[in-house]
């Protein structure tokens, strides 16, 4: 059986009802400066609201937890910071069920 050209155009072709949405990227999700009225940022799609929403909470939270890092930093300099080899094995563990979990 031959194919035609006109015929070989459509291989492949997905009709526009039955593609998926498309997907949001990085590099194209909204940025702050274009959401600076509400109004602008009520048009945006259920996804694009809730990675608006996560980006808000993260810039409340610090990049660095001093409270924690200061004991830790202070113990390794001093010498005093132990972890034996047993307690390294069962974070691997953890580590690698929780990610199988996933």
């Amino acid at each position: 059986m031959k194919i035609s050209s006109f015929e070989s155009g459509k291989a492949g072709h997905v009709s526009p009802a039955s593609q998926p949405a498309p997907r949001i990227l990085p590099k194209d999700r909204p940025r702050r400066r274009e959401l600076r009225s509400h109004l602008a940022e009520a048009q945006l799609t259920p996804l694009e609201q809730g990675i608006l929403k996560a980006e808000r909470a993260l810039e409340k939270i610090p990049d660095i937890r001093h409270e924690l890092v200061e004991p830790l930093k202070k113990a390794i300099q001093e010498g005093t910071y132990k972890v034996s080899g047993q307690d390294i094995a069962d974070m691997m563990i953890r580590r690698r069920l929780a990610d199988k979990i996933r």
